[in-house]
This record gives structure tokens, sequence and C-alpha cells, in this order.
């Protein structure tokens, strides 16, 4: 019987092996089924990349992402997205609210105050000081110029 099998950041893939049925159970790890992931964030210089993952967890890469170190993000929320508009510049989003900025290539990860306690699913972001942030739902839509220190609603909204 065939089953759903869920990959990295809920997608979703019905698994079958040469039209043979196969379970779970019958492949090997999932690990060895599914690619290595997590959400990449490439800088407008390509040799510099973020990665993010869940736990809090952010990895940066200076080699065009052939390799990468774990930087320390100070939270434990899942982080699911991110934008970084140049190459020293990163701004990451996640669960519960959660935003996260560097603007020294994440040698220093700060913790913005969040606008809204709900899920961010996306950002986009000029520079170090001006981003916008947004739900799933896009029902919420917030941007700030001075770096997360105040939020006012997106007036596309």
């Amino acid at each position: 019987m065939r089953q759903p099998v869920v990959g990295v950041l809920g997608l979703v893939c019905a698994l079958s092996v040469a039209s043979a049925r196969a379970t779970v159970e019958e492949l090997q790890s999932l690990n060895d089924v599914l690619p290595e992931a997590g959400v990449v964030i490439v800088s407008p210089i390509d040799q510099y990349a973020w990665r993010v993952w869940p736990g809090g967890k952010i990895e940066f890469s200076f080699d065009s992402s052939r390799t990468w170190e774990t930087q320390k993000s100070g939270v434990t929320a899942d982080l699911t997205g991110g934008f970084a508009p140049s190459d020293k510049v990163c701004w990451v989003v996640g669960r519960g609210g959660t935003i996260l900025r560097t603007t020294d290539r994440g040698r220093h990860w700060k913790k913005v105050a969040s606008p809204m306690q709900e899920d961010i699913a996306g950002v986009y972001a000029q520079d170090g000081l001006r981003a916008s942030v947004w739900t799933a739902s896009h029902k919420r839509s917030l941007e700030t110029n001075d770096g997360g220190a105040t939020w006012t609603a997106n007036p596309s909204q």
C-alpha cells in the first residue's frame, strides 16, 4: 500500500518504486530518499547564503553553498523563510511571530520585536532597516523603516 510521506517543510510526496507497491518500511531511511534541505536564502552576491531550519538553526555559506557553518540564532522557534538584500544583511522569519536580523553576515543575530504572534510566512527587505513581513493567509502584512523598532500596516492592504 502506498503511503504519503511528509517531506522537508511540509512537501507531501506519494512514493512508488518502479510501479510496485512500496511502503515506508520497505524504503531506506528518509535521509537516503529525500535530499538535504532547509530554506536557502541567497544574497545578491551569490557566494554568500544562509540556510534556515526548524528549531532555530541557521547556517551560513561563504563559498556558494558548498560548505555550511552553524550560526547562533538565539531562538528555538522553527524558521521558515528569509530575505537577504545584501551580502551582510539578512532577515529571517518563523513560527510564533519570530523575526531575526543580522547586519554583519550572521556574526550577531538580533531578535526583532515582532508586531504579531502568528506564524510569519515571509519577509521582503530593502536593507537592514526597511522590511515587510506577512502571515501565510496574507491577512496581515506589516512594514518597518527602523529595523523593527516600530511596525505599521502595509499600505497595500
